[in-house]
């Protein structure tokens, strides 16, 4: 069962917790869901993946709204554990409008390359414990771009066109609230020293850019897809851009002088153990993930 909680009027937060797949019984990796609400209009913000869909939809049931009343979902990004159950809540509910970026669109409805992909990055059995990841007709797509206002109800909700994590993420401005969802473009809150989700296809100058125009928009709080949404905005959102910046500069600066791969965990471990001394967790693990994604990308660039 979710844990539902209200973090700001008329937006409920959705998670998940350890929640088992049915095929390796390990922890399925699941975004937050956010449950968005104005006068007759519903929406969600993400889905999480395919088999956490009837979970998502006994909360909104739990919190007395009918799902065969949604209006919308509207997803930060594509990837399997934001949006895998999309497909599925489009099947059931033909009158609910998929909105998403341009640049991802094209692989809702013909999803064959996100398949080949989200196979790479989980296995290739990834749909025994996430679910199948189905096609959402085109009828029920709709492409949006950075700049555009999505209207639920009297709400207004900015789609702001933030890349770095993949190329097709999008982050929206709650004008209401003055919140952000910021997807993976923010990375985790429950982290200390705290980079943007960083995975294949990283692209550190546009995340720093993103970064730098969501905090242009001044929020008064984050409401992540992973974590939680009650850490302060701005200094939040200063101490993503610092790490995720620092993070490539002790990298390149390794790369320069030649170093392997443990030379360079080294070298993160000691920036994190200054940076965030209370952080007792195994960070190992963490920068082995993420240091081939920043070495590719300073690779493509040629800056070493």
């Amino acid at each position: 069962m979710a844990k539902v909680s209200e973090v700001s009027d008329g937006i409920y937060l959705i998670d998940m917790g350890e929640v088992k797949g049915a095929g390796s019984k390990e922890r399925l990796n699941c975004s937050l869901v956010y449950f968005m609400v104005d006068g007759e209009q519903t929406a969600l913000i993400e889905t999480s993946p395919g088999a956490v869909v009837p979970i998502v939809l006994e909360a909104i049931k739990g919190l007395g709204h009918d799902p065969a009343r949604l209006s919308s979902v509207i997803l930060t990004h594509i990837h399997l554990d934001h949006a895998g159950g999309v497909g599925r809540l489009a099947q059931q509910f033909p009158q609910l409008k998929v909105i998403v970026h341009e640049r991802g669109a094209r692989h809702l409805t013909a999803p064959a390359m996100l398949i080949t992909g989200t196979k790479q990055a989980y296995s290739e059995e990834f749909e025994a414990d996430y679910g199948p990841i189905i096609a959402v007709p085109e009828e029920q797509v709709e492409a949006v771009k950075d700049g555009d206002t999505i209207r639920l109800g009297d709400r207004e909700l900015k789609v702001i066109y933030t890349p770095g994590h993949a190329p097709h993420h999008m982050s929206i401005y709650d004008t209401r609230s003055q919140g952000l969802f910021s997807g993976d473009s923010l990375g985790h809150l429950t982290l200390g020293s705290n980079p943007i989700v960083i995975v294949a296809g990283f692209d550190l100058g546009l995340a720093l850019e993103s970064i730098d125009k969501m905090s242009d928009l001044d929020p008064r709080r984050v409401y992540a897809s992973h974590g939680s949404s009650d850490r302060e905005a701005a200094e939040f959102i200063r101490s993503v851009r610092a790490t995720t910046s620092d993070y490539g500069e002790i990298i390149l600066t390794a790369m320069k002088a030649g170093e392997d791969e443990a030379q360079m965990i080294q070298r993160l471990e000691a920036y994190n153990k200054e940076h965030d001394p209370d952080d007792k967790r195994d960070t190992r693990h963490r920068f082995k993930a993420i240091i081939p994604w920043y070495v590719a990308y300073f690779k493509k660039k040629q800056a070493v």
